[in-house]
């Protein structure tokens, strides 16, 4: 594929995740996309065979650039670090568009899961991932006694992924910080090893 070609195709899947962003993609149309590169629908064409295949481009774009968020950010000295880090860097960016289109992951979620098995796939694996990682920097707190071990790792990775979503979620809805905010001292608070010193029961598999 020339320059030209790719530079057309990669604005494609952006006007795409940023019409998609706000409106979903089941308001989203063709029409909508072509406007906004100012290009013909045949030209579409040539890149995509329709709207579908170019939501998933969107999406493995944004998965890709999630992931390499989380390798970023998800980092520090040591696990408590980590996940301040990340915390910080979460906020920065959702306050940074005004708690604007929310986290695309969450909204995918929400609209396509029950009617798209190729985008639930996607969307599934992406929060897997998520998952698996935030585990991971948990379980290393918990053996270094920075976090708390009353509960297995696993599930308090599951709380703090859905506590980060339904933060968004909110702060999206009153377009005010202070709900994701608030979210995250919760679970800063929660996380604290000084709160409980039990050992996990790994209850949740």
């Amino acid at each position: 594929m020339t320059e030209d070609k790719q530079k057309t195709r990669e604005r494609l899947v952006y006007e795409m995740a940023r019409l998609v962003q706000t409106k979903g993609f089941n308001s989203t149309s063709i029409n909508d996309v072509i406007q906004a590169v100012g290009i013909k629908k045949g030209t579409l064409y040539y890149y995509f065979s329709g709207k579908e295949e170019l939501g998933l481009a969107v999406l493995e774009k944004d998965r890709d650039d999630f992931l390499s968020f989380l390798e970023t950010n998800l980092s520090g000295k040591n696990p408590q670090k980590a996940l301040e880090q990340f915390f910080k860097a979460a906020f920065k960016k959702h306050k940074d568009t005004g708690f604007v289109g929310g986290c695309l992951w969450g909204n995918t979620a929400l609209e396509m899961s029950d009617t798209n098995p190729v985008y639930k796939k996607v969307v599934e694996k992406v929060f897997s991932e998520w998952i698996v990682r935030i585990e991971a920097v948990i379980r290393s707190g918990q053996q270094t006694g920075q976090i708390r071990a009353d509960r297995s790792a696993g599930e308090l990775a599951y709380l703090v992924v859905a506590s980060i979503e339904g933060g968004i979620m909110i702060s999206r809805i009153t377009k005010k910080d202070g709900p994701f905010k608030s979210c995250l001292n919760s679970i800063r608070t929660l996380l604290r090893s000084e709160n409980i010193h039990k050992k996990p029961d790994n209850h949740i598999r």
